[in-house]
């Protein structure tokens, strides 16, 4: 056998030297009911047969649309992208096929949309959710749908989630800030009330500032940004620099979009990092692993790690597990992050090479 053109179950089955059954609980992801070495030899033969399960048929018998909902909250974010690319894989992989949708961080938008893809019968939703207040989709949730939130928390109600850890890096972000000898610390970030990333890490913040620079006000640290507007946060970081008279002022940035609109507005007032003013913030596009950042002169910011595509594709299995397990216990995936430590922060060597 070497094409899939007429390849069936059966076939499968003969090759594998297993029943048609067997077969079809492997298709259907039923593993626990099988030994691991009948496991591979099906995969194998499926592998070596180019083997596809006819997605009708399947549909058919299990009453299942074979489609997934993505509910994107920002589609051409990067880190979005690199999202929709990791889930994209096992879910094709697995029979379905994705319907992606934007919610343009609207989340009357977003109850839309998610309405929409409903009403096409979609097995399950992947949802980046533009809002922490989601009564909607808790309800939909409630009805037996499995939903899996992708990076962003909903209050009042135990989603499955896959995310990375928020609070550790930016409490050893000002661990850091303070031991490299900076005045000053502002947390620069769009609106973050009404988002749980977000509002993770302004709270993270607000409680390493509390330990390490304690008498600094983190409510009048805390920079809130149009990106749209850069006269607006030049205004802002002149007002950092204003605290900080005679030390040197830092910035941690909430995500890679502030970061950047950030670098672009400390290059526009003429400052030098680190010698004027740090800045620091999550890598949450992902692109130091698929692409170079050196036209941006990214590598010379302190960041750390968030994995989107990693995330993406977790996100994508443990709804298919879901799907396949409807009492699958619910519970939190968190990606671990690598502090990178760059020249924008190095204020103590930058001081040594001035001496």
């Amino acid at each position: 056998m070497n094409s899939s053109k007429n390849v069936t179950i059966s076939d499968i089955a003969r090759a594998a030297g297993v029943s048609k059954t067997t077969v079809s609980r492997y298709l259907n992801g039923k593993f626990s009911m099988m030994s691991p070495e009948t496991r591979s030899r099906i995969e194998t033969v499926i592998r070596m047969t180019n083997y596809q399960p006819n997605s009708l048929a399947q549909s058919l018998r299990g009453h299942r649309s074979m489609q997934i909902g993505i509910v994107i909250s920002d589609l051409v974010s990067p880190f979005c992208a690199a999202m929709i690319r990791g889930m994209g894989q096992p879910l094709l992989e697995a029979g379905f096929i994705p319907l992606i949708v934007d919610s343009k961080e609207d989340p009357a938008l977003e109850a839309r949309l998610i309405q929409t893809l409903m009403s096409r019968k979609v097995d399950g939703l992947i949802v980046n959710t533009s809002s922490y207040v989601n009564p909607d989709l808790i309800r939909i949730a409630c009805e037996g749908v499995p939903v899996v939130l992708c990076d962003r928390y909903i209050s009042d109600y135990r989603f499955a989630f896959v995310g990375s850890v928020h609070r550790s890096p930016i409490t050893r972000l000002v661990a850091h800030l303070k031991e490299e000898g900076f005045g000053k610390i502002g947390f620069f970030t769009q609106e973050y009330r009404g988002n749980s990333t977000r509002f993770i890490r302004r709270d993270a913040f607000a409680r390493a500032l509390a330990e390490h620079y304690p008498g600094d006000d983190s409510e009048e640290l805390t920079f809130v940004l149009d990106l749209t507007d850069q006269s607006g946060t030049i205004r802002c970081v002149e007002k950092l620099l204003a605290s900080c008279p005679g030390g040197v002022p830092a910035i941690i940035a909430v995500n890679s979009a502030t970061t950047m609109h950030l670098l672009g507005a400390i290059r526009a007032m003429g400052l030098t990092m680190p010698r004027d003013i740090g800045l620091c913030g999550p890598d949450d596009w992902g692109w130091d692993q698929q692409y170079s950042m050196s036209p941006l002169n990214y590598p010379g910011i302190t960041s750390f790690t968030v994995h989107p595509a990693e995330i993406g594709a977790l996100a994508a299995e443990t709804l298919l597990n879901m799907i396949r397990e409807p009492d699958r216990e619910k519970r939190d995936i968190l990606l671990p992050s690598e502090l990178l430590i760059r020249d924008s922060t190095r204020l103590r060597a930058s001081r040594e090479e001035e001496a």
